[in-house]
Parts: structure tokens; C-alpha cells; sequence
């Protein structure tokens, strides 16, 4: 089979590799999709810490069971499935505290940017009925939104900014509508991205050519939006984010950052507004809920650009460029 392997910085080859066969409590997966992430991005540059090369990456992927362990009872041959990426250990002392997202011997499989991939049978969730393959693979960056947006705990009825208009926020966007928020405004520079996020219902506003601040002002009220969300991880952005909240109100981090760069906050700022900051890693528990969530959200209008497994490395660069929202890569 066909794979993508990541073998250090932009350094990213198209290899054969055998073909998987399943343990007794494992699946074999026919890749469909694999959604290009911003975290995809990193890792071709070399800015994220968590993998080592080489390794086959992509973990935003659905497909169809094609081989099941002997021991797998909750899919069968022929299953339309999303993938979570990654499998806790257990028995480490954040799995045993209910806090799986922070395990300390986390084991994460050959992605998604391939044609089959082998994971364990806790890994997989059928797609519900009418869920295409191509949204299906939304669930994994939904779930991360999700929980964000599970953290950030909306006062209902309240007005939301959403600082990046990506697939991550525009996810994030979507499910705060849908939990509390009455008003969301979507912060974009890239005007085919604010003109999905208008498509979706929400406000927009163009941060390179208007007054952010004083947009924001008009539209969600003088005192500012209750909770703001950075999809992006810039430290700017986390700056904007404490200067544009609500006073008492919820900065929630939600975009990965560079670990090289690091934010000016003033103490003092966070005292007199008395905010709350949070940040949120990974998908703990939200996975199954995000699935579902597939079935309610109108999210195809971010899908549209597609290319083929071979063209794996322009995927990730087209994304880094901006082209698009969430781009799926297809064997």
C-alpha cells in the first residue's frame, strides 16, 4: 500500500509500505479522507514536539472496515467509520484521574494519509446514517472544538468572537450557536473564509481592514462578547482576545501555537477584568458526541478542495497558504 511518511522537515515522501494485518482486538481501515490540520503544517516544519520521524501522519480520516480482529464485536466488514487518532494508555496517573487527553504514554498509530490504516477497535465510530465519508472526517477536529467549547461553558444567551475564521473556528463557531450564543462574529482576513463563515449565519468582520475593536463593539454590544475563542494561536491574537473580552468574562485558547513564540499579557489586565483564561488539548471524551453532532451541523460548506495521496506535501502547503478551509486528501 501507499503511504505518506514524514522523515523530518519538509521532508515528506510517498512510500510503500506492507499491507496491515489486524490483531485480535484491531481494524483494518480503507482510508477515504484524511483532513489536512494546521497541525499538519507544524509537523512539515518541524514545530511540533509530539512526533518523531519517520512516521505516516494525518489523523482527521474516515473509511471502511475491510478486516476486523477476532475479538471486535462493535463494527463489522463493510462499516462506514470516522478514526479517532491516538490511544491513552490507562493506567498512568492522568488516565486513572479521568484525564486521558493529558496520558503520559499516549500511542499514536500510522495516520490517515495513506491507503489502509490498523487501529485499535476503541478508535473507530460508525458514522451515522446520511453522514457522508467526506464530512465524516470533520468528526476529529470537531471533537477538539468541542471541547473547547464544553471548557469555555457559555452563558446562555450570550454573544461569542471567534478569532480566526479556519475550519477550527468556523467548527467552533458552529457549535457555539448551537449551545448558548445568540450572536457570533467571526474574525477573518481571508475573504473566501469570511464568505463561508457569512454562508454558515455568522457576523463577519476583516481585521486587516476594519476596526476590530470598534466592529465588535457595534455589533455584540459596548461591554464586549461574554467569551472569546482563538482558533489560531498566535500570540497576538491571545492579546486581542484579553483587550475584547467581556470584563469577567472567558478567553479560550483553542488554535495550536508555536511553541517557539510566547504572548505580552499584562497581570494587572487579567486582575481589573478578572478573566478567565483557558485552554484547551485535544478531544478527552468528545469524540462519540462529536460524531453525532455530524448530524446536526451544517458543516459541508467547508469542504471543497481535495487532492490525491500523492500530492500529500502540496495538500499541507495549500493549506499554509490559505487556500481553502479544510482540504481531504483521497488515495
Amino acid at each position: 500500500m501507499i503511504s505518506a511518511v514524514w522523515h523530518g522537515i519538509e521532508d515528506l515522501r510517498i512510500e510503500e509500505r506492507p499491507m496491515p494485518t489486524p490483531a485480535d482486538d484491531e481494524v483494518v481501515v480503507k482510508v477515504h479522507a484524511c483532513g489536512i490540520c494546521g497541525t499538519d503544517v507544524h509537523i512539515l516544519e518541524g514545530k511540533f514536539p509530539v512526533y518523531d520521524p519517520p512516521r505516516v501522519i494525518g489523523h482527521e480520516y474516515t473509511g471502511t472496515v475491510v478486516a476486523v480482529g477476532k475479538a471486535v464485536t462493535h463494527v463489522k466488514e463493510g462499516d462506514a467509520v470516522a478514526v479517532e487518532p491516538g490511544l491513552c494508555c490507562g493506567k498512568c496517573f492522568f488516565c486513572r484521574e479521568a484525564k486521558e487527553n493529558m496520558c503520559l504514554n499516549r500511542f499514536i498509530h500510522p495516520g490517515g494519509l495513506s491507503e489502509y490504516t490498523c487501529v485499535s477497535d476503541r478508535l473507530v465510530y460508525m458514522l451515522p446514517e446520511g453522514v457522508s465519508l467526506d464530512v465524516g472526517a470533520l468528526a476529529e477536529p470537531l471533537a477538539c472544538c468541542l471541547r473547547a467549547v464544553d471548557m469555555a461553558q457559555l452563558p446562555s444567551g450570550c454573544n461569542v468572537l471567534v478569532l480566526g475564521g479556519g475550519a477550527v473556528g468556523l467548527l467552533t463557531a458552529s457549535l457555539a450557536a448551537h449551545s448558548g450564543a445568540v450572536q457570533v462574529m467571526v474574525s477573518e482576513p481571508l475573504p473566501h473564509r469570511r464568505s463561508v463563515a457569512k454562508e454558515m449565519g455568522f457576523l463577519t468582520v476583516d481585521p486587516k481592514t476594519e476596526d476590530l475593536a470598534g466592529v465588535v463593539k457595534a455589533r455584540l454590544g459596548s461591554h464586549g462578547p461574554e467569551v472569546v475563542f482563538d482558533c489560531v494561536g498566535h500570540p497576538r491574537l491571545l492579546e486581542q482576545a484579553v483587550e475584547l473580552v467581556q470584563r469577567r468574562g472567558t478567553v479560550q485558547e483553542v488554535g495550536v501555537a508555536d511553541p517557539a513564540l510566547s504572548a505580552s499579557i499584562s497581570p494587572y489586565r487579567l486582575f481589573e477584568k478578572e478573566l478567565t483564561i483557558k485552554a484547551s488539548y485535544m478531544r478527552p471524551y468528545t469524540f462519540a458526541r462529536a460524531v453525532r453532532w455530524l448530524t446536526v451541523l451544517n458543516l459541508r460548506p467547508l469542504l471543497g478542495v481535495e487532492f490525491h495521496l500523492s500530492q500529500a506535501k502540496q495538500a499541507i502547503h495549500s493549506l499554509r497558504e490559505g487556500k481553502g478551509l479544510k482540504i481531504l486528501v483521497k488515495p
